[in-house]
């Protein structure tokens, strides 16, 4: 009488293309696990456990980013240089506005005692000299305004911004300089001393 033999649970009597077609197929995991039996890889398919990290990158893991140098959106670092640079620099503009402002809303005043100095007297054009000296402190102030939106959207940006502050003052100077030549240009006294000066 022969012996049957068992049913095979896991194609042990399976032929060589049996084999191999079962090996192309994916391995299930949770039906191995759920018969007990561990997974058999191939030597060349062997997973090596990951390496265990250094100390100094455990060290570097775990340490927390300086408070002083976050990390913008676009991957930079602000400049802690640049961030105290514009921020002196737009302290000095908004105390140049101050200290000018008085000046600029009585620039009759300013302009006068100049001319006399040259030897002009007689400014007779004080209306507009005082619509020149408020639209001179107006454009001041929008330009230093301007320089702060633009300064801290740069910072927040990440990019150099230092250099923003010093192009809106030296354009709130030309702008001054502009509209105290075209007060004292439209006097009639000092157009006189101007030809006088001509060769």
């Amino acid at each position: 009488m022969s012996e049957s033999r068992p049913r095979p649970q896991f194609g042990e009597y399976a032929t060589p293309e049996e084999q191999r077609a079962s090996i192309k197929e994916p391995f299930d995991h949770q039906r191995a696990e759920e018969l007990g039996v561990a997974p058999v890889v191939p030597a060349g398919q062997q997973q090596v456990p990951p390496a265990q990290p250094t100390l100094r990158e455990q060290t570097r893991a775990s340490a927390p980013e300086s408070p002083a140098a976050p990390v913008l959106p676009n991957g930079r670092r602000p400049v802690t240089g640049d961030r105290l640079a514009t921020s002196l620099l737009l302290g000095l503009g908004l105390v140049s506005i101050i200290v000018i402002m008085p000046n600029l809303l009585d620039l009759p005043g300013l302009i006068r005692p100049a001319l006399v100095q040259f030897g002009v007297s007689g400014y007779s054009s004080d209306a507009l000299a005082s619509a020149m000296g408020i639209l001179a402190l107006g454009l001041q102030i929008a330009l230093w305004i301007g320089a702060v939106v633009l300064s801290s959207r740069s910072l927040r940006a990440g990019k150099l911004t230092f250099w923003i502050p010093i192009v809106a003052g030296v354009v709130a100077n030309i702008v001054v300089v502009v509209c105290i030549a075209i007060a004292m240009g439209a006097d009639p006294a000092f157009m006189e001393y101007v030809r006088s000066q001509q060769p």
